[in-house]
């Protein structure tokens, strides 16, 4: 391969399709796990060695033409028909039905026996259909960072992350949250809720793979970011841009208590208010993070939070593993949201878990996320309702703790609910939109099947793999197991590409 400098960084055309957003070096704190060093003084001193990205446009090598192929473009039929499966509808009676869902102009028309045909027709016998998975807490972009990191101390993926961090592109960004997004819907995820910078470009491979995404600019202090101007800046301008998408929904995010003070706090929940749009931020992830800020406030981060009112119902705050039975009740108090990633939690060894019983019984929302393919390498949310459920069942000691049902829930209609959409998004219902996912029951691991054992089956025993169909909007954008809407092996292709320049290796 040639040199890392042959890539393009910011073209001509390239630059024009951009939404405007304020261009960012590379935010090196993304990264947001800490630590038991002092996460802060750290970031300011990285973030004081970074210089701009050089300039990569000689020799580089623009996209082919048919990278997005006119005949792979997913469309909505006028009328789809997911005819004879086991709909596991996620109603509020929890039904799981044996029937077919009728689909005209991207929503649910007819749930149940169908007497009529459509202009497309999916056989789903001998498969579950369940609403579109919801992620509700990512770094899709990430992609670019897997198996970087593995098997190490927090200090030591930090240090790796944010080294390559630095080297990344506009395009970089782009291209890995593409293939993030094959990933996700491949899986059965049709929505996903990231926090990151340069989300216009996460946007735009959204639209172009045609998943469902509620993007999170994130923010922080100035003094810890490499962000070319303002990061509240940054972030209200990409709300103003991105409101009103049909697949995006732009939110401002925030990266969290070590790097954000309180007048950021303030800022960006001012900016939320007035674009009427959702907060998404990192909250109690390590022991390190909450000694840190009480020893530093008198407060742990939740209480501090609420004393500096920035809790509200807008708020969705991953992971909050480290927090006491009174945080749970002033995040239940003001209505905030949990994102719950067991996966990366126990990948990074957090020490705790998110106390998911305490908080249903306090009345919080809580909901699943992936985290950073970084921290997770995978964003298979069957992978995650598994492990939510076998976490809580071992630490607990209770087998009955957290039932497949409830681990469904968290996936489905209670990530709806988080991100504010449960009217249109969570379960099969009729006149909510069309995002589905068919999951092919007719496997050695799945067999035997009926329709007492369906949810247990879904939460225990699928794998994302087994995802035969994904619908979003009406759209079929996996069709037999491979993506319509990209052309798979080109982005996988070029990620490579990026990833051997990155890696600075040639196999």
């Amino acid at each position: 391969m040639g040199s890392r400098h042959r890539r393009v960084s910011q073209d001509a055309e390239y630059r024009g399709r951009c939404l405007g957003v304020s261009e960012c070096r590379c935010e090196i704190v993304e990264r947001r796990h800490a630590s038991s060093w002092n996460l802060a003084d750290k970031v300011r001193e990285l973030a004081d060695k970074v210089h701009p990205h050089p300039q990569r446009i000689e020799g580089a090598k623009p996209l082919p033409a048919t990278f997005f192929p006119e005949a792979l473009l997913g469309r909505a039929a006028m009328s789809l028909l997911l005819r004879d499966g086991y709909l596991v509808t996620q109603n509020a009676g929890r039904e799981v039905l044996r029937g077919d869902v009728l689909v005209e102009n991207g929503r649910i028309a007819e749930v149940g026996e169908v007497r009529d045909s459509a202009d497309k027709v999916l056989d789903c016998s001998n498969s579950a259909v369940l609403p579109g998975l919801i992620n509700t807490h990512t770094h899709v972009a990430n992609t670019l960072l897997r198996g970087a990191a593995d098997d190490v101390p927090l200090e030591a993926m930090l240090e790796r992350a944010f080294a390559i961090d630095a080297q990344l592109t506009r395009r970089d960004v782009q291209m890995a949250a593409l293939l993030g997004s094959i990933e996700m819907l491949k899986s059965g995820t049709t929505s996903f809720h990231d926090l990151f910078y340069w989300e216009d470009e996460v946007a735009r491979a959204a639209r172009e793979s045609g998943i469902r995404a509620f993007l999170s600019w994130v923010v922080l202090d100035e003094a810890f970011t490499t962000q070319r101007g303002s990061p509240v800046a940054n972030a209200d301008q990409f709300v103003r841009k991105a409101k009103g998408d049909g697949l995006v929904t732009p939110s401002v995010g925030l990266q969290g208590v070590y790097v954000c003070s309180e007048e950021t706090y303030a800022r960006a929940k001012e900016v939320a208010e007035r674009n009427g749009v959702g907060m998404h931020t990192h909250l109690s992830e390590t022991r390190a993070e909450v000694y840190n800020h009480r020893k530093k406030t008198g407060l742990r981060p939740v209480e501090w939070l609420e004393k500096i009112g920035f809790l509200s119902d807008r708020l969705v705050a991953a992971h909050c593993v480290w927090v006491t039975l009174n945080e749970v009740r002033i995040l239940a108090r003001h209505g905030a949201k949990v994102a719950h990633c067991p996966t990366s939690n126990m990948k990074l060894a957090s020490g705790g878990v998110t106390p998911l019983p305490e908080m249903f019984d306090a009345g919080v929302v809580a909901s699943l996320g992936t985290d950073s393919p970084i921290s997770n390498n995978g964003m298979d949310m069957f992978q995650e309702m598994k492990l939510c459920a076998l976490l809580h069942k071992s630490t607990r000691w209770d087998a009955s703790v957290l039932p497949a049902q409830t681990a469904l829930d968290l996936a489905t209609i209670e990530g709806a609910r988080a991100l504010g959409v449960a009217d249109r998004l969570g379960s099969i219902e009729v006149g909510k939109a069309a995002d589905l996912a068919v999951v092919d029951l007719r496997r050695p691991h799945t067999t035997p099947f009926n329709r007492d054992n369906i949810i247990r089956h879904v939460v225990y025993a699928c794998r994302g793999s087994d995802v035969r169909s994904t619908i979003v909007d009406g759209k079929v954008v996996v069709d037999g197991g491979s993506v319509r809407t990209v052309d798979e092996t080109m982005v996988i292709d070029r990620v490579q590409e990026i990833a051997r320049e990155l890696y600075g290796v040639t196999g």
